[in-house]
């Protein structure tokens, strides 16, 4: 029988990678999505690893689809179909008063916490 592959965004720190070493102790092979800090996700992927599961970091920004694409690509080529999304990827604070957030910034939110969901969830059902 083949292993779950779970792709989790937002995979090199908090949450997201707190996910990646429970996926892996729970028999997941586990893609670690990451938007910047690469040394963290090639960190958080030696926890993973420690685990016995197979694993490999991503590079991609959930709200550019070329970038989806590639994530749920580099998937498939490397650790087998996919079979699960963890969509932990997001934009939190600080922002400040509402009504003095700058327009990109409120943008930046909307296309990362709304879309890239969307872009993932639609490439993961696909």
């Amino acid at each position: 029988m083949s292993r779950a592959v779970t792709v989790v965004t937002g995979g090199s720190r908090g949450i997201g990678a707190a996910t990646c070493l429970r996926l892996a102790a729970d028999g997941h092979d586990v893609v670690v999505g990451y938007v910047s800090d690469g040394a963290a996700a090639e960190w958080i992927a030696t926890g993973v690893r420690a685990n016995g599961a197979r694993c490999v970091t991503v590079k991609a920004d959930t709200s550019v689809e070329a970038d989806v694409d590639r994530l749920f690509e580099t998937a498939a080529e490397r650790l087998g179909p996919v079979t699960g999304l963890v969509n932990n990827a997001g934009v939190t604070g600080p922002f400040g008063r509402l009504a003095d957030t700058d327009p990109a910034v409120l943008r930046q939110v909307v296309e990362v916490n709304l879309l890239g969901v969307l872009l993932c969830s639609r490439r993961a059902a696909g």
